[in-house]
């Protein structure tokens, strides 16, 4: 059968889909996949691959974006099956319920995606099909999930060049691998946190791949397009010492790419980062969330302290490794202080490179409970139709609009030594047309830094996804 994969923009491509598509391709199906907004002419493409199912990865910020899409297209062409999946499908599988949907797979989907399309060609039941969520005689069915793929290199390589069509992706210095599978901590706000419940009884949820399979992986990439740095997605990079030694040692000689990976305050000491600055690391994400103790435990479920943090970045400093935090505001019962405070502790960690975020509370998360229960949320239609990462709070907080500024300026606000008092006062301005160019510019330059993506190749980016966004737009209104 013929499968076209569908997502909205190039600004990362999902390995997800490149590990379905080398399944469907073993099980001897073609794939072909459309960026929508760096296509022309959408229809042009589907009428020139003529595919029998089409297949949505949607991403938790952009479910608004597929739910339109999917409409569009079960009008158009009704004889063709959709199938969606992707961590918000697996939190929050309502999406399955909706006219436009024929077939969503939970959790992780190589072999579920097989075993519906070989159903689907050859007219066989899928009733036994595992992660299967579907509809008959208009009741919801939602299938046990299967045991987990422990062995990972069981699984083919990655269909990247589903991709190389486009050169966005082809051009780009920087690529994304997969190291490993899952995350053994329990967040409050993380999908991992569902999924581990989720498949519990079923199989090792944490696992790697090889030293040898994640060299060669690389080593294919490199022998085929253009890269310079090696970004490590896994949601926690290290989770077993024995297999980061075997990686000092195996990577530098293999690949010896500069890389960057997520690590965590808790897991890691001098012994692991000299491990990985020998093996060539340059960039460290770590997940900092909220600089208030009480808020980081209580409501988001991450226990260390402060100065576990602050000591970790003296040690990366002391390795001249990049770090890059991520955090969270406009959080259950946060106030504006304590958000000024997470901008607080990573200036005291002199972090150039940030990642804000508002708070976005997912069916089926603690997180979301907690703010139910304290009346700080209605429900989660608003996450049901988010169009892209929320810029004013989703959970009920008092000064809404300093949290939107903050939000905007923290990226910028964080490489600066301005007081206390004059942030106040910025926080209070309604410059927030000033901010948001402020903000696109932080962001761009964070990214070029951190990525070491270089100027021109980051601004083609830019423009290609600009203008994409007017076809996308052109594409709904013709509609």
């Amino acid at each position: 059968m013929k499968l076209l994969f569908i997502q909205d923009t190039i600004d990362a491509e999902s390995i997800g889909v490149a590990y379905i598509s080398a399944a469907l391709k073993n099980a001897g199906h073609t794939t072909s996949l459309i960026v929508a907004s760096l296509e022309r002419d959408i229809y042009e493409v589907i009428e020139n691959f003529k595919p029998d199912i089409f297949l949505f990865p949607i991403i938790i910020t952009k479910q608004n974006f597929f739910r339109r899409l999917g409409h569009i297209l079960k009008n158009r062409y009704p004889d063709k099956k959709i199938i969606i999946g992707g961590p918000f499908v697996t939190l929050d599988n309502r999406i399955a319920e909706e006219g436009w949907v024929d077939y969503a797979v939970l959790g992780e989907g190589e072999e579920a995606v097989v075993e519906l399309v070989n159903a689907i060609e050859n007219g066989d039941s899928i009733r036994d099909i595992k992660n299967l969520v579907y509809t008959d005689s208009g009741q919801i069915i939602k299938n046990p999930l299967r045991r987990l793929v422990e062995d990972l290199d069981s699984l083919p390589m990655p269909d990247r060049e589903l991709y190389f069509k486009y050169n966005s992706f082809r051009n780009l210095s920087v690529k994304r691998f997969l190291s490993g599978r899952g995350c053994p901590y329990l967040c409050n706000f993380c999908f991992n946190r569902r999924l581990l419940e989720l498949y519990r009884g079923n199989g090792r949820y944490v696992r790697k791949h090889s030293v040898e399979r994640v060299c060669e992986e690389i080593e294919w990439m490199r022998s085929r397009a253009v890269l310079r740095t090696v970004h490590f997605s896994d949601d926690i990079f290290f989770t077993n010492k024995k297999w980061i030694e075997e990686f000092s040692e195996i990577y530098p000689k293999k690949v010896g790419i500069p890389f960057q990976c997520n690590l965590t305050a808790t897991m890691i000491d001098e012994d692991i980062i000299r491990m990985l600055k020998e093996a060539g690391i340059r960039g460290v994400g770590i997940g900092l969330e909220s600089g208030v103790e009480r808020i980081r435990k209580n409501i988001l479920g991450k226990n260390f302290k402060n100065e576990e943090i602050e000591n970790i970045a003296v040690l990366l400093h002391k390795y001249k490794i990049e770090l890059y935090t991520y955090n969270m505001i406009a959080l259950p019962g946060e106030s504006i202080d304590d958000a000024i405070e997470t901008l607080e502790i990573n200036r005291r960690m002199h972090v150039k490179i940030t990642q804000c975020n508002i708070a976005i509370p997912f069916e089926g998360l603690p997180l979301t409970e907690i703010a139910t229960n304290l009346s700080l949320l209605s429900g989660t239609e608003d996450v049901l139709n988010m169009q892209q990462r929320p810029e004013s709070p989703i959970i009920n907080v008092k000064d809404k609009e300093m949290f939107e500024r903050l939000f905007l300026l923290f990226p910028f606000l964080v490489k600066t030594n301005i007081s206390q008092k004059t942030i106040r006062l910025l926080l209070r301005s309604p410059l927030n047309i000033l901010y948001r160019i402020l903000h696109k510019i932080s962001y761009f330059l964070n990214m070029k830094r951190y990525y070491d993506i270089p100027f021109l190749s980051g601004f083609r980016i830019i423009l290609d996804i600009k203008k994409g966004e007017k076809f996308v737009k052109r594409f709904f209104e013709d509609v």
